[in-house]
């Protein structure tokens, strides 16, 4: 039968839609006119290639609402608008119909729609493409269009308790407008549908409340009801022999009879699990029934009753399983059944039902194909190329995928190739819902259990998903993608976040990775082992960027006075130590990664034995990282510690700051030249911290910071981005907890 079933077949009266998007053009005030094709609005028409399997390929189709000989009617809803489509199974062409609320079909080729606000309905002839169309007149403004058979059009009224079905068909005169004979005066028709070239069946209500309800089977020819049936069906199949009808819970069958007295029986008893069956449809091929909900594709649970099934009305033991499920059934010219829905093994499209004479039993075969899976399936995937997480305080990215439906629960996650970091996303109806099969996540850029920022580099994203509805296997993809950040003065692991290095009592140096909480202070994320065997060297120092690749350097000097680099990888590691050059040793203080002349790279400052400043210019290789030495001035002797601390105090030049034996600590501000403005005091009591450290932005405020260490506590001096007050009260963290255990912090 032609499923409108919990849609068409037992709403209320309405009047079709006004809504149209294309002018068809009619003659009023008649009851028929014939208009040429060509005033009518133009119809988009596909052809498609023949596939191998003899398979039509046509648009996405919703649900199939009406069959001829030469074709079917299908609907599509793009943004909750119906498209209707006609598929010529001669020409194998697809014909997109103007847009209206809503077109009818019944048992032949021509399809019915209401010309909006005239009362009138255009039949449109889809078997003779480009041919005349016509034009019949509704009987009255209360009047309602039930049903299409063949070209005559089925009407319903009810007014002051009276009832009226009414058939309109082309021509004039008696013939051309009949009032159907043999229904009670108090009839409320409920719905129609088609179930031959000259007959429809009808369901009706009568009586006081609570209502009787009641099937009619209507031949057109004499406009008479031939059949009556006590039954209060959700839908309803109907051939030249036999009822099919879900009433309630249960699947019923019964012989047409005349009188309605051949007896019903249950074929199937449907299980109750929190479902309308109002929503299942059913049809009739031969002595075979088939059901299945008409939901269960979109819907998020599982049922036993989402696969179109066939159950024997002989024998309701015998079962045979059609089609993973299906959304709507309609009956064919030739006696088979044409349904819309889908098989994991053959995809989404329309197929034909049909009894196979060598076993008895129905099978279906693909007539139509839409493209879709009918397995869960990617559709496609929208990810930045690169991820650019963009600067600290605004780091987030969008991720979207699209899937082939929306009921799933899935996951996401996020994994960086290098250190195997990940982290997860859930989706499902709640958390990330999809519309139309497309959800987005937004990733703040971290990773792990402890929140770290994520580094820079590959990444890997998998999407695991399960079907909610259970049809079609789990879904699981992959891909690959790279992510960008602009690498900070002690950033190491290429996360924006600065990473404090320490080496402990063993020699062992160790890697602790910093992140900034929602309240705003800074803590560790973890500490890593670098490796062992630093205790070869007598001075380390993070000295930034000196080498020219996308990761800050350290400089280690051994006990002969040779200096080394340590490259930096962006993963938190170091390349092979490369020679710089021999005589270091005649310096007392290394200080690096500020970029104190304006060229971009980081420089290096060192005091001698004789308190003069040194000024080492970075040259940006790795084979010879610094330019000859260029003296800043003497007196520098009397600081115990130097540490360059980008730039502090505003200006665009990177600044130093220099503790003297008072533990008074001093600003010299850069002047972008290789040299600093007269000192200014901070502040005293800086005694009590071993090792100074120019960390860059902890924070992630945009200014560069200080982080302090000792045998005691460990605080971090957030910047002002001033001159006279350069940092805001030290916070204690817990970037560099146990600080007894450590010799040297950088």
């Amino acid at each position: 039968m032609q499923t409108r079933s919990s849609e068409r077949f037992l709403r209320r009266p309405r009047h079709l839609a006004t809504a149209v998007t294309a002018v068809l053009a009619i003659t009023a005030g008649t009851a028929l006119a014939t208009t040429p094709a060509t005033a009518a609005a133009p119809l988009a028409v596909q052809a498609p290639a023949a596939p191998l399997d003899g398979a039509i390929t046509i648009p996405q189709a919703h649900r199939i609402v009406g069959s001829g000989p030469s074709g079917f009617l299908t609907v599509e809803f793009q943004d909750g608008i119906p498209v209707y489509r006609w598929t010529s199974t001669v020409t194998r062409t697809t014909t997109t119909l103007p847009k209206q609320s809503d077109y009818f079909a019944g048992h032949s080729d021509t399809v019915v729609t209401e010309v909006p606000a005239t009362g009138q309905y255009l039949l449109r002839d889809m078997s003779v493409p480009g041919g005349a169309t016509a034009t019949i007149e509704g009987p009255t403004t209360r009047a309602h269009l039930r049903a299409v058979v063949g070209r005559t059009l089925l009407f319903s009224s009810y007014d002051a308790g009276k009832g009226e079905l009414r058939l309109r068909s082309e021509g004039v005169g008696a013939d051309a407008d009949r009032v159907v004979t043999g229904l009670p005066a108090e009839t409320r028709v409920l719905g129609a549908e088609a179930v031959s070239p000259t007959t429809a069946v009808v369901a009706y209500e009568m009586g006081p409340y609570p209502y009787t309800r009641f099937l009619a089977v209507v031949d057109v020819t004499t406009a008479q009801v031939v059949e009556k049936r006590p039954a209060s069906p959700s839908d309803i199949a109907a051939d030249v022999s036999s009822f099919a009808w879900v009433e309630g819970t249960r699947l019923r069958f019964a012989a047409r009879g005349g009188d309605g007295t051949a007896p019903a029986k249950d074929l199937v008893t449907l299980v109750d699990e929190g479902w309308n069956f109002a929503s299942m449809h059913v049809g009739l091929v031969g002595p075979w029934v088939t059901y299945a909900l008409r939901v269960g594709y979109e819907d998020d649970r599982r049922s036993r009753y989402n696969p179109l099934t066939a159950v024997d009305s002989r024998n309701p033991a015998s079962k045979v399983t059609l089609l993973d499920h299906a959304t709507s059934t309609v009956p064919a010219a030739d006696g088979t059944l044409l349904v819309r829905g889908g098989t994991v093994a053959h995809g989404e499209g329309v197929y034909r039902i049909a009894v196979n004479p060598a076993t008895g039993k129905p099978a279906a075969t693909l007539v139509a194909r839409t493209g879709e899976s009918t397995a869960l399936a990617l559709r496609k995937t929208e990810i930045p190329t690169p991820v650019d997480l963009g600067a600290p305080d605004s780091r987030s990215a969008k991720l979207s995928w699209t899937l082939s439906r929306n009921a799933f629960d899935g996951k996401v996650t996020l994994r960086h190739k290098v250190t195997g970091l990940t982290t997860s996303f859930t989706v499902n109806s709640y958390v990330n819902p999809p519309e139309d099969g497309r959800f987005t996540i937004g990733w703040n850029g971290t990773l792990g259990e402890s929140g770290g920022y994520a580094p820079a580099g590959d990444y890997t994203w998998e999407l695991n998903a399960t079907p909610d509805n259970g049809i079609g296997p789990d879904l699981r993809k992959t891909g690959t993608f790279k992510v960008v950040r602009k690498a900070g003065l002690h950033d190491f692991t290429s996360n924006t976040s600065p990473d404090v290095l320490a080496r402990d009592t063993s020699g062992k140096l160790w890697r602790d990775d910093t992140a900034t909480t929602d309240a705003g202070d800074v803590t560790s994320t973890g500490r890593h082992a670098v490796g062992p065997g630093w205790q070869i060297y007598n001075r380390l120092e993070a000295v930034g960027n000196l080498a020219g690749s996308a990761a800050p350097d350290i400089v280690a000097r051994d006990a002969s006075g040779v200096l080394w680099l340590y490259q930096g990888n962006g993963n938190g590691g170091f390349a092979t130590r490369a020679r710089i050059g021999s005589g270091w040793n005649a310096y007392t203080k290394l200080t690096g990664g500020s970029d104190l002349n304006g060229d971009g790279r980081s420089d290096l400052l060192a005091t001698d034995t004789t308190g003069v400043l040194w000024f080492y210019k970075g040259t940006g290789s790795a084979t010879a990282p610094f330019a000859g030495r260029v003296r800043i001035g003497g007196g520098w002797g009397a600081y115990n510690q130097i540490t360059s601390v980008g730039n502090l105090a505003g200006t665009a030049a990177g600044d130093l700051v220099a503790r003297d034996t008072a533990g008074v600590l001093w600003l010299y501000q850069g002047d972008g030249r290789g040299k600093f403005s007269t000192r200014v005091r901070v502040g005293g009591g800086w005694g009590e911290y071993t090792d100074l450290v120019g960390i860059g932005d902890a924070d992630h405020d945009g200014r560069a910071d200080l982080y302090a260490s000792g045998p005691y506590a460990s605080r971090l001096y957030s910047g002002t981005g001033g001159t006279t007050r350069p940092f805001k009260t030290g916070v204690a963290t817990d970037i560099h907890s146990g600080p007894t255990r450590f010799n040297s912090v950088f």
